[in-house]
């Protein structure tokens, strides 16, 4: 057997090889492409000004430029002209309306998961208020920045709500793992929609397409037979799952956990009602992200952003990389170049929304933590 070193040694190894797969993939160097007499031009260099509009300045590289270091005005150059600014010139030329649209957005994605999570608590017989629940999820959040993936915080969420509910903590801490479930089924779900009746064009070929299409519904294909399985008596009983919990160590931990999940196969209707929110929900978070993109000048379109958003989302949640870094940013990068942009427009626009979403609500779940130990302290 695998000493536990030995597992987080090859995650720290894939985390670096991914770190230096996008780093050597990321233009930090603006380009410039046109036509002349028939043959299409490069040139590598600066932007200055507004590159989204038409008032701007390209000043070319010494070693591009024949030993000059020239600069032109875009009405200088013939037209069309194909741009593509650098890393550091796309987050310089960000365009703040669209930004703060999606700071927005994800607000309201926040506020639709506190509720969804409320709805599971209260099904399981947990009382927790709006408030308390807002709270928790911000620590989450937080601490979702320093575990590996994005679910990490989760469990720490559970641990705390488990504390505030004395007489059913198994329940208090199972609802935190359905309420993922079903937010991960909800954000599958919108890609699926998508996937099968508008898919993009991807420079991969309708080949790669499928591969994707298939993959996810296979994970819903799981996630629903899965959970069907696992809820129904009569599977339980050929499969021998009461039996087996009846013998394993900690059997009556194991038997609390278990019918504090078979608990939902009574409250069918607060699964359904929450999985319909989490579809909601996954369309605030898609908006927020396309709103990002736009800000940083990103061309593709809704429909490319409802097919790549949920696979990403999804992949980057396997607990690997903490808060999924390096993942989002690799393929945020290559469905990007993939769908007709860039790669390091993608890698721009998952790390912007990476720091808002993720770091910058994260910190403010870390101001509530620390807050809430102020508390503890101050009554023990």
């Amino acid at each position: 057997m695998k000493s536990p070193w030995f597992f987080r040694l090859i995650k720290v190894g894939l985390v670096f090889a991914l770190a230096w797969y996008v780093t050597r993939q990321v233009e930090t160097r603006d380009r410039l492409f046109f036509e002349e007499n028939e043959q299409r031009i490069e040139w590598t260099g600066k932007l200055e000004g507004n590159w989204q509009e038409t008032d701007w300045v390209f000043h070319r590289d010494i070693e591009t430029a024949a030993g000059e270091d020239r600069s032109f005005s875009s009405s200088e150059l013939p037209h069309p002209i194909e741009i593509r600014p650098g890393f550091f010139t796309l987050l310089k030329g960000i365009r703040l309306p669209f930004y703060f649209l999606g700071i927005g957005s994800w607000l309201i994605l926040l506020l639709i998961v506190t509720k969804r999570w409320q709805l599971l608590l209260e099904a399981a017989e947990v009382p927790l208020s709006y408030r308390r629940a807002l709270r928790l999820c911000f620590i989450g959040y937080f601490f979702n920045n320093v575990m590996p993936g994005l679910t990490g915080g989760d469990l720490v969420r559970a641990v705390m709500v488990a504390r505030d509910a004395k007489e059913k903590r198994a329940r208090a801490a199972v609802t935190v793992l359905v309420d993922r479930l079903v937010g991960l089924m909800g954000l599958l779900i919108l890609g699926a929609v998508v996937l099968s009746f508008a898919p993009p064009q991807f420079a991969g070929g309708e080949e790669t397409l499928a591969r994707v299409r298939w993959a996810v519904f296979a994970f819903l294909a799981c996630g629903f037979l899965g959970t069907w399985a696992y809820q129904s008596p009569s599977v339980r009983k050929t499969l021998g799952l009461d039996a087996l919990l009846r013998r394993l160590p900690f059997r009556d931990q194991f038997q609390s956990l278990d019918e504090a999940v078979t608990i939902y196969n009574t409250r069918r209707g607060t699964l359904f009602l929450t999985l319909l929110l989490s579809i909601a929900l996954q369309v605030f978070g898609v908006l927020a992200f396309y709103s990002m993109g736009i800000a940083l000048g990103s061309t593709l379109s809704a429909l490319d952003n409802f097919a790549v958003f949920p696979i990403v989302q999804t992949i980057s949640s396997v607990p690997v990389a903490p808060a999924g870094w390096g993942i989002g940013e690799t393929l945020y990068g290559r469905f990007f170049s993939g769908l007709g942009s860039t790669f390091t427009l993608g890698v721009a626009v998952s790390i912007l929304f990476r720091l808002t979403t993720q770091v910058g609500f994260g910190l403010l779940g870390g101001l509530a933590w620390l807050s809430s130990r102020s508390s503890n302290q101050q009554n023990s």
